[in-house]
């Protein structure tokens, strides 16, 4: 007969090490690792091919998107994260902030205006009507502006000119009136001609689309629609305007992100982020799946020494980033006392080791946070352990859960191990907080699942990210994963209902 396997090797993917041994971890792609801008910002420039500026996103290898239709799923039920089964009203704390805004590591975009409305201009070059005229029953903007990031002493600032970014947020009455608006935009953008000829750019090019990762499932969806258009006033050789809209509907609210900026190219790299627009897409989804009590200010210019979205200007959450002392973060488990001698509770407690999280050979390296409180309890074949980080923006808070999701559902099946068993791994969209998931694990031998296997379920609500991670017999998935995956919630509920805290409207 094999080797029996031995479940107690296996809870070491759960023991010490998520970071260990790489104390702080790698950040996630900031605003410094992309590419550069203009000779004087440091942007990257290549030849131009035939025919005019070529918007050349397209290296980041994405299909064509040519259809943006109607989904089954559109017309299901609202967003996460919302307690009330509707959306309250959207207001700029849900717009995302100088934080959050992406361009590379010579020049970022930074906030000059936040209004309520729909304002004089078009929120996008190629829209025929108002986000209101589509039905939007609320509508919030936001103008970023281009700005050198990096300087020598001594180094005056090149003035950035034709370059500009534009978030403008809408809330809809219903799914169905969001995502027609969401397809009639798209619609806008790859037939676009006659509102470019009107705005003095008749040069217009239509590039491509393709869809986009929220980082949150559900009823979310992202596309991305790349296009060019001139003549650039004054420009220096064939410089075009190379424009970048990301469209992002998150049950019934949409979030356009218009990028625009003057160049001859537009290339970033895939293991580099891709492009800016792609990278501030799940922190849009985020902060526009986030329920919002108060529109608070509308003032997000510079100089009021706040980001719009009620951060300051370092991008510190205006909710919680230290968990209050006392926080119960075992709530929901065994009382002390109930398991074998020896076993039982440990913590909540700062300063125990972290979760360890690992498939096909790939450890996720923790990220920089502002906070972590940690629980365990051990008894015969259950083992749990609990653990809740705060991270001081939302967008650092989705990289990580983005990081851990992507790392599992890139790994359905590891390779053999030594004992002759095979891990797999499973990840599942629920619906709790602002963003969650499960990731079912179990072993294989010869095509058979064994008896024992591990279940951790993952809850984002602003900027708190919570896991459980269950292990033994009782985390089992084989033929029970939706029981294991509700048990793991029922008992976290109130530490779920809790993470209100860490929102920027709080609770």
């Amino acid at each position: 007969m094999p080797e029996q396997h031995d479940p107690i090797d296996e809870l070491a993917r759960f023991g010490a090490g998520f970071g260990a041994a790489n104390p702080g971890g790698d950040m996630p792609l900031s605003a410094a690792d992309v590419r550069r801008r203009g000779d004087q910002i440091r942007r990257r420039r290549t030849a131009l091919v035939a025919g005019g500026a070529a918007l050349a996103a397209a290296a980041v290898s994405v299909p064509v998107f040519a259809v943006i239709g109607g989904d089954a799923d559109r017309n299901g039920d609202h967003v996460a994260g919302d307690p009330d089964g509707g959306s309250s009203v959207i207001s700029e704390a849900n717009l995302l902030s100088d934080a959050e805004t992406v361009y590379n590591d010579g020049a970022d975009w930074f906030a000059t205006d936040t209004f309520v409305g729909d304002g004089d201009d078009p929120f996008q070059m190629c829209a025929r009507e108002s986000l209101t005229d589509l039905g939007a029953t609320a509508v919030v903007q936001r103008d970023f502006e281009l700005r050198n990031a990096q300087l020598e002493e001594g180094e005056t600032p090149p003035e950035v000119t034709g370059d500009r970014f534009r978030e403008a947020i809408a809330q809809f009455p219903d799914v169905a009136t969001a995502s027609a608006a969401y397809d009639t935009i798209a619609e806008w953008i790859r037939d676009c001609t006659e509102a470019a000829t009107a705005a003095g750019t008749p040069e217009y090019r239509y590039n491509q689309a393709y869809d986009a990762d929220t980082g949150l499932g559900g009823d979310s969806e992202a596309v991305i629609l790349d296009s060019q258009y001139g003549p650039v006033p004054d420009a220096e050789l064939d410089e075009a305007y190379l424009a970048e809209t990301g469209l992002v509907r998150v049950g019934d609210r949409i979030a356009v992100l218009d990028s625009r900026i003057v160049g001859q190219d537009y290339n970033f790299l895939p293991e580099e982020g891709g492009t800016p627009v792609n990278q501030m897409i799940p922190p849009a989804a985020s902060l526009l799946a986030t329920a919002q009590a108060d529109p608070g200010q509308t003032d997000g210019a510079e100089g009021d020494g706040q980001d719009g979205d009620g951060q300051d200007g370092d991008g510190q959450a205006a909710g919680d980033v230290r968990i209050p002392d006392g926080y119960p973060l075992a709530s929901g488990w065994p009382e002390p006392g109930t398991a074998e001698s020896g076993n039982g509770l440990t913590g909540p407690e700062r300063g125990l080791d972290p979760l360890a999280f690992s498939a096909c050979g790939t450890d996720q390296p923790d990220l920089d946070h502002a906070d972590r409180l940690t629980a365990r309890w051990e008894d015969v074949e259950d083992y749990r352990t609990r653990q809740l980080t705060v991270y001081a923006t939302v967008a650092e808070a989705t990289a990580m859960t983005t990081a851990l999701r992507d790392l599992y559902s890139g790994c359905p099946v590891e390779e053999v191990r030594e004992d002759g068993y095979t891990p797999n791994w499973k990840v599942e969209d629920l619906g709790a907080g602002d963003g969650s998931f499960a990731v079912l694990g179990w072993d294989e031998l010869d095509g058979s699942p064994s008896t024992f296997g591990e279940t951790i379920v993952v809850v984002r609500t602003g900027t708190a990210v919570l896991v459980e991670a269950r292990a033994g017999h009782g985390g089992n998935p084989q033929g029970r994963e939706t029981e294991v995956i509700e048990q793991v919630l029922t008992d976290a509920s109130d530490v779920v209902d809790g993470l209100c805290a860490f929102r920027a409207a709080g609770c």
